[in-house]
């Protein structure tokens, strides 16, 4: 009891013409349908007429459209019997024939990605004469929206390991990568069974797995953008690296909710419309920026800042006090002090000022000279008495 390919490929319209009745996707499937039940198509003569819904149940003689970006999956009981992931026409069947298969994958990628997932949980007892057959879209469901009510905080390696905090919105993409384990452990009850939906979307606002996918989307934020920016990149190069921050999310998501190995899912891409430091991290970006424009590097440019603050504030002080206080007297940081303002060798008009306060503070002074002792007064001469 399986799958008769009928022909491979496009529908055709030869095809088309002497199936008169055939099964298809409803029409009702978007872009962001995950899952939909099969519909019968009715066909006359030459013309298609607009298809039908009705029980999605087939029975042996079925035939079934497979369009490109979809994959077919039958099931009893909620139990799946057969899937056919290659485009084309296909017959189902009861009767036991050599080259009915129960799945067509292909050689490509679906034969070794959900290969595994369908000798897992194909049926284990012997089919009945009626089935329920659904539609997966394969294609990307992109515009998925995204947004951080609260700031998120992570460790930015651009910035020196230093904890940072961002808000974010934009938009991301998810793809189904094995049908077969999405059906089995995401899709609602009420569609697998048959007596609720007749199709399952996202961007809907379902208060289930839609609020459980954009949870453990916004919650992995935090180690992409810390990975993200371990590899030499700031934040503010996401919006030009969108594949590549996808590539970090979706190894967060799957380190921390299994997407692929229990949903089937992966993020394929995310388009952030912006990524904000709160104020507190924007005052330590801008102070990196200060540092960086002082010749510094990546990994002192907060100190050179830091330290460039703290002299200016220790200038204020009367005499060596305040250079002393800051640090900089040469039993304080000697060398050490200098190679962070010079950046390794590199000429740093600051430490070429603070050296030259060093070398003033630290010039001896003169003794005062002796002063000269006061002559001595003239003796006064005595008045002569009057006669």
């Amino acid at each position: 009891m399986a799958f008769l390919k009928a022909f491979g490929g496009a529908i055709s319209g030869a095809f088309a013409n002497q199936w008169l009745e055939y099964m298809a996707p409803p029409k009702t499937m978007t872009d962001h349908t995950l899952i939909a039940r099969a519909v019968p198509v009715k066909v006359n003569g030459s013309e298609n007429n607009d298809g039908e819904e009705q029980a999605n149940l087939i029975s042996n003689g079925s035939k079934f459209m497979v369009p490109e970006g979809t994959c077919l999956i039958t099931v009893e009981n909620g139990a799946i019997v057969s899937v056919v992931a290659e485009p084309g026409g296909y017959t189902y069947t009861t009767e036991n024939i050599p080259e009915a298969r129960s799945m067509f994958a292909g050689d490509g990628f679906f034969a070794s990605t959900f290969g595994t997932s369908f000798k897992q949980f194909k049926f284990g007892g012997q089919p009945g004469n009626q089935q329920q057959a659904y539609y997966v879209n394969l294609k990307d469901i992109a515009g998925l929206p995204y947004g951080t009510a609260n700031p998120i905080r992570y460790n930015d390696s651009y910035y020196g390991g230093v904890k940072l905090a961002v808000t974010s919105n934009g938009t991301y993409t998810i793809k189904v990568v094995d049908p077969i384990l999405m059906f089995k452990n995401l899709i609602p009850a009420d569609i697998t069974s048959g007596q609720g939906r007749s199709q399952f979307d996202l961007g809907e606002g379902d208060g289930g797995v839609e609020d459980s996918l954009f949870s453990g989307f916004v919650g992995s934020l935090a180690v992409a953008l810390q990975k993200f920016s371990s590899g030499g990149k700031s934040i503010e190069d996401i919006q030009g690296g969108t594949t590549e921050f996808a590539k970090d999310v979706n190894e967060a998501v799957e380190q921390s909710y299994q997407w692929g190995t229990k949903y089937g899912l992966a993020i394929v891409n995310v388009q952030p419309r912006s990524v904000d430091w709160d104020p507190s991290s924007a005052a330590i970006v801008e102070k990196f920026t200060t540092g960086m424009m002082m010749q510094g590097s990546i990994g002192n440019a907060y100190a050179q800042t830091q330290v460039a603050e703290g002299f200016n504030a220790a200038g204020n002080n009367a005499g060596t006090n305040g250079i002393m206080g800051m640090g900089f007297g040469m039993g304080a940081t000697g060398a050490a002090g200098m190679n962070v303002m010079n950046n390794g060798g590199g000429v740093n008009p600051i430490a070429q000022q603070i050296q030259q306060q060093q070398a003033a503070s630290q010039q001896p002074v003169a003794p005062a000279a002796p002063e000269a002792p006061a002559a001595p007064e003239a003796p006064t001469t005595p008045e002569t008495p009057a006669e």
